[in-house]
């Protein structure tokens, strides 16, 4: 394992992105501290490594609308701790300043790098960010300006409460081979604590036309996408601006999503509560199909059913006794489902999900407490997740990287963090230690815990901890898309 010197404050993504010029690629890492980072590391066409340059200032938060002026808007971004590889000696700040870096967390969330239809190489597009400062995700253009490709999404909590929200805390952001992107988002229901975490989808993004630098600056007060077609600064048409859809909407929180190896799904990693009978959570990858053949049948399904709704109320209160009685009757035989899509939303593939793999009895009982659930700045112990071309699902949790055979539903091996001779995560007491370092023996200190993982095209397995970037070399490759099945823009 080779790792580069910690000189980051919350580093939360990675992505590649191949560069035609130079023949080969680099990692772009995005830290999610303060007003946020994004750096690029890469390795010169030689053994001789270029290290680490920064890519991006401010990556996440500029304008200081969303951030709330009793925070004091968008946090200066300060010198990073780093180590001085002259003496040999390690400069770190201390633990009021980490902690208060920690809970200042207004950077890039997530990136990604934008699919091209037809191109030689799936990584050559363009940078996409989710700004948790400005609450959105953005398409970086090759002017600098930035495109809103998310704004607003639908609520996945109560019906009772507004159908469309702006976005918190967007992550996992990913493209398929068809240019939608996909990302998931977790927020606070009401006052009462709870939790949702949802995943949603932006049909053919790739085809969003991009906005003039003039009105990039004017997007940062934008309530949501739509405004780009009303604005008099730009000739978008309404069709040509697309909202975001829910997919899927059965989790407390997402900590990670990733497409499978046939490109027919996503993996969803995060926290359900147990059955009845059960009182805390467990920690899950759940499969959700996406077959973009049956969207217009199901859509067509949920306007059926949300019609029939409407029906129904109707005649609650206008009909007769005889009508009244036979929609009660139709109501007692689908109370259960009736009083779900009460309390939340139906995502368009909530009923074809399965749970693929349990991750419970890998994550510590101490790392999934019910407050947990309730701190929307709360960091995840496990979750971030990417897929290999035989299909295997490298998955972050406390102590390093498990491997998951998404076919036969396996856990087939893990890339430990730690040394062999330290203490296994299962086997340690409670409270031993902190469910945001890796479990340590006496002669090794423990590491943070993993962040992050995702392949290069050089043969390596990039993992982030918060400060820490750690490469793994590996004989497989990850998962490469086709590029000839982008959606070309409508004419």
């Amino acid at each position: 394992i080779h790792s580069t010197t910690p000189t980051f404050h919350s580093l939360t993504s990675t992505t590649w992105v191949h560069n035609d010029e130079l023949g080969r690629g680099y990692l772009l890492l995005s830290d999610s501290g303060l007003s946020g980072r994004i750096w690029r590391w890469e390795v010169g066409g030689g053994p001789i490594t270029i290290g680490k340059t920064l890519f991006m200032e401010r990556s996440g938060c500029r304008s200081h609308l969303w951030v709330g002026k009793e925070k004091g808007g968008c946090p200066k971004n300060t010198i990073v701790p780093h180590r001085d590889d002259d003496d040999n000696e390690t400069t770190l700040t201390s633990s009021s300043e980490m902690k208060e870096e920690e809970e200042e967390r207004y950077g890039s969330g997530s990136i990604v790098t934008e699919i091209i239809k037809n191109a030689e190489n799936s990584k050559l597009g363009k940078i996409v960010v989710s700004e948790w400062g400005e609450r959105r995700v953005v398409r970086v253009e090759e002017d600098g300006s930035r495109t809103p490709l998310v704004i607003t999404v639908p609520n996945p909590c109560s019906f009772e409460e507004e159908k469309k929200r702006r976005v918190e805390r967007p992550g996992s952001l990913l493209y398929t081979p068809w240019g939608n992107l996909i990302f998931a988002d977790s927020i606070s229901c009401g006052g009462g604590g709870e939790r949702k975490g949802a995943v949603y989808r932006v049909q053919e993004a790739v085809n969003i036309p991009p906005l003039p630098v003039a009105l990039s600056r004017e997007a940062h007060s934008w309530n949501d996408t739509m405004s780009a077609s009303s604005s008099s600064s730009t000739s978008l048409k309404e069709e040509e601006v697309r909202e975001p859809e829910l997919l899927y909407n059965g989790m407390k929180d997402v900590y990670g999503v990733t497409l499978s190896h046939d490109f027919n799904a996503i993996f969803v990693a995060g926290v359900v509560e147990e059955e009845e009978g059960g009182n805390g959570v467990k920690a899950v990858i759940v499969k959700v199909p996406i077959d973009d053949d049956d969207d217009d049948e199901d859509e067509e399904e949920e306007i059926d059913s949300s019609n029939d709704d409407d029906s129904k109320d109707e005649d609650d209160e206008n009909e007769t006794k005889g009508t009244d009685n036979n929609i009660q009757e139709t109501e007692t035989n689908e109370s259960t489902l009736a009083d779900k899509q009460q309390q939340n939303p139906t995502g368009l593939f909530d009923a074809k999900a399965t749970i693929l793999y349990d991750l419970t009895p890998h994550i510590h009982s101490s790392c999934l407490p019910q407050q947990h659930l309730k701190n929307p700045s709360s960091s995840s112990s496990f979750g971030s997740m990417t897929v290999d071309q035989s299909g295997n699902i490298y998955i972050t949790y406390k102590d390093g990287i498990l491997i998951i055979n998404s076919i036969t539903q396996a856990h087939i091996g893990t890339i430990p963090l730690v040394s062999s001779s330290s203490s296994s995560l299962l086997d340690r007491e409670e409270g031993m230690s902190s469910c945001t370092t890796t479990t340590s023996s006496s002669e090794q200190p423990p590491l943070e815990s993993p962040t992050s993982v995702n392949f290069g095209q050089d043969g390596y397995l990039y993992i982030t901890t918060a400060k820490t970037l750690i490469r793994v070399k590996v004989k497989v490759k990850g998962l490469d898309m086709p590029t000839d099945l982008v959606v070309p823009p409508k004419k």
